[in-house]
């Protein structure tokens, strides 16, 4: 009896044979097409000229007067600082847990790295 190969040649290079094996039964492609429409909505998100970029300067501002006592640098609004700030965090927050289940997606995938082949960082 013949032991199984710990690696397949694919036209892509080497991948784990087992790890292959597991992907083949389990794993859905189709999932990372939808990662790239969540990156296209992030990416749509963050390239809403300016705006993000405009809060965080603005929170800078107030809180270089509300931290270090500078002189009031920025118009003040109706909405005080520290919801200003929550709906900058949430918005954050958003794209990194978009950004997250993109990984997510993506992870699996690495069960096609043999042991065999090493780090791909050289560590």
């Amino acid at each position: 009896m013949s032991a199984r190969a710990a690696v397949t040649a694919t036209p892509y290079g080497d991948v784990d044979t087992a790890g292959l094996d597991a992907l083949q039964s389990s794993y859905d492609t189709t999932r990372m097409l939808d990662a790239v429409g969540t990156l296209d909505e992030v990416r749509a998100s963050l390239y809403d000229p300016e705006h993000l970029r405009n809060d965080l300067l603005h929170l800078h501002s107030m809180a270089h007067t509300i931290v270090n006592g500078a002189s009031l640098m920025a118009m003040s609004d109706d909405t005080p600082f520290v919801d200003q700030l929550t709906d900058v965090l949430d918005r954050i927050d958003h794209y990194v847990a978009e950004l997250i289940s993109i990984r997510e997606v993506l992870q699996p995938l690495e069960a096609l790295r043999s042991d065999d082949m090493g780090d791909p960082n050289g560590r």
